[in-house]
């Protein structure tokens, strides 16, 4: 509050300060073309005696420069107070140009004054170019009060103490990522690198929506890499937006690639240009726990907060009763209806009718032994819970677009075998990311 009230006082004395001075130009000509103003009619005697007085006692009009000099002063004492706004346009050059002819104006005008011409005229040229030169020297004074303030008085953004020298080198290997960069260092914008030559250590990008993420860093991330000849997986949050950039840049450089690789896109909103996959392939289940990993990931993007919770009663539930479901369904029939759209559908039955198939099996019947003791013990309440726990979140995907993508096999997930590389884009949609993520996190 206090530093407000003193930033406001000296706006007002610099105010102050150049009405002072543009006093003495009006006295200067008041003075010095009293002739005319008198021809004109005006006749003020009270301004007449205070200036005869003040001219007997100091000698202020004994000289046509005196006047000058002191609305000058005073004018550079106004353009002191005035902000130094970062303005790059300003150079000394131009300030140097308008104090030049500024100076000329509003100093060497006099003879104006003596030209054999008709008053009327003489008054007309001598006031013009003493008020275009002021208005020079003004903004002239106005530019080099912000320059100073800028470089030399005060930093305001401590943007010079800040600045330091960063890497201008282009290293470059064959996994590299390199950024280009520019930053401010000694006054003046400097051209550089960020070098991520080791990107297999993996990279975190933060920022606000909107700052330039994208641009700046997973754009050249995206585009590097399909250039040296790597597999990718994109994740395109705002679909078609970085699957755009993947595909246009595979097209200009499929001869980086020994085994030309194909192009592939899980778009739940748009099932017709869409690929189908299926994440829970049985191909590539082994063993129960593989079943049991697939569900535990499906059920805790599902729902977040159970990342804090896990070991509970009714989170590892669900998740043990999914993966029981799905591990039954790799084995039935060799994994003909191991689908995702097919567990859903299974999950959704009676539980009547689920227990007793699964159970069928000896390799699931100790793994839903916690499940059978309660629905022998007639505890049916606890079993719906159970039930109703894993149940709950997947109806949430329920739909027919989801289903139809989620239960072909268009392609298979090892995006990056050597013999068959591809570039993989799936996308969700800010819209609908609470289930869509969900299924995308049950992608590879």
């Amino acid at each position: 509050m206090q530093q407000e009230d003193d930033l406001r006082g000296l706006a007002k004395t610099m105010e102050f300060m150049r009405a002072v001075s543009i006093l003495f130009c009006v006295i200067n000509v008041y003075w010095f073309c009293y002739q005319y103003i008198v021809e004109c009619g005006v006749n003020i005697g009270v301004v007449d005696k205070i200036l005869m007085n003040f001219n007997r006692t100091t000698g202020l009009f004994s000289s046509i420069l005196w006047t000058k000099i002191f609305a000058v002063v005073f004018l550079a004492l106004s353009c002191l107070g005035t902000k130094g706004v970062k303005e790059e346009k300003i150079k000394w050059s131009k300030i140097n140009t308008f104090l030049f002819f500024g100076f000329i104006l509003f100093f060497l005008n006099w003879w104006l004054l003596y030209l054999p011409l008709p008053l009327v005229a003489n008054t007309t040229f001598y006031v013009f170019t003493l008020t275009l030169g002021y208005i020079l020297l003004l903004v002239a004074g106005l530019w080099m009060s912000r320059l100073l303030k800028n470089n030399l008085l005060d930093d305001v953004f401590n943007v010079e103490n800040e600045s330091f020298m960063q890497e201008t080198r282009l290293m470059e290997n064959e996994y590299s990522v390199n950024l280009p960069t520019r930053f401010f260092y000694k006054k003046k914008w400097n051209k550089g690198w960020i070098n991520i030559v080791n990107p297999f250590r993996a990279s975190i990008v933060l920022g606000t929506p909107g700052s330039g993420k994208s641009y700046a860093v997973v754009n050249n991330y995206i585009k590097q890499q399909i250039q040296k000849g790597f597999a990718l997986y994109v994740y395109d949050f705002k679909f078609d937006d970085l699957s755009v950039i993947a595909y246009n840049t595979l097209m200009h450089n499929l001869d980086k690639y020994r085994v030309k690789p194909k192009f592939y896109v899980i778009n739940f909103d748009n099932p017709r240009k869409s690929h189908r996959c299926n994440p829970i392939n049985p191909v590539f289940m082994t063993d129960i726990s593989d079943a049991y990993e697939s569900a535990y990931t499906i059920m805790l993007n599902l729902n977040k907060t159970w990342i804090q919770k896990q070991g509970d009663f009714f989170v590892e539930s669900p998740i043990i009763l999914l993966a029981a479901i799905i591990w039954y369904l790799k084995i039935y029939e060799n994994g003909k209806y191991c689908t995702f759209p097919h567990a859903i559908e299974f999950l959704n039955q009676k539980y009547v009718d689920i227990f007793p198939v699964l159970t069928s099996y000896l390799q699931l019947e100790n793994y839903l032994s916690p499940f059978m003791d309660v629905w022998e013990g007639n505890a049916q309440d606890q079993l719906q819970g159970q039930i109703a726990s894993a149940k709950i979140p997947l109806s949430r995907m329920i739909s027919p677009q989801l289903y139809w993508v989620m239960k072909g096999d268009d392609f298979s997930l090892d995006i990056n075998n050597p013999d068959e590389p591809k570039i993989l884009c799936v996308g969700n949609n800010p819209d609908r990311q609470n289930i869509y993520s969900a299924a995308l996190m049950s992608e590879p």
